[in-house]
C-alpha cells in the first residue's frame, strides 16, 4: 500500500511553487520609480494623475513614457488597472499597486536619479 506522505509533499511544493514563482529580476528606470512613489502616496491615481506627478520631478519625460511603464508594470503583475465607466473619457482608468508592487517601496530611493535593479 502506498504511503500517502511523498504524494503529499509532492502537492504542497507543487502548490507553494504556483502560489510563488520563482524571482524575476526587473530593472526600473526613473519614471517607472516616480510611478511607484506617486501609487504608494496616494494609492489610487488616473493616467493623467500619474503623467502630471512624473512631469513634476522629471520635465523630459512624456506620456509614452508613462504608458509604456504602465503597461510593462502590468506584465510584471505590479498594478492593478481599474475601469470607472461613469466617469469621463480619459478619467474612466485609475491604477493601483498590487502587493508585489508595494513590495518596491523597499528599494526605490526617495529621490530617483538613475535605473536600480532589484529581484521580485
Amino acid at each position: 500500500m502506498p504511503t500517502v506522505r511523498p504524494t503529499l509533499v509532492n502537492l504542497l511544493s507543487r502548490l507553494k511553487q504556483k502560489l510563488r514563482p520563482e524571482p524575476i529580476e526587473i530593472e526600473l528606470d526613473v519614471v517607472e520609480q516616480l510611478i511607484v512613489q506617486h501609487l504608494l502616496l496616494v494609492e489610487q491615481a488616473s493616467f493623467d494623475e500619474l503623467v502630471d506627478a512624473v512631469l513634476v520631478s522629471r520635465p523630459t519625460a512624456n506620456q509614452q513614457q508613462v504608458r509604456l511603464s504602465l503597461i510593462r508594470f502590468e506584465s510584471f503583475r505590479l498594478i492593478n488597472r481599474i475601469l470607472h465607466p461613469e466617469l469621463e473619457p480619459g478619467k474612466q482608468m485609475s491604477f493601483t499597486l498590487t502587493a508585489d508592487g508595494r513590495r518596491l517601496k523597499a528599494v526605490i530611493p526617495p529621490v530617483p536619479r538613475s535605473r536600480i535593479q532589484t529581484w521580485l
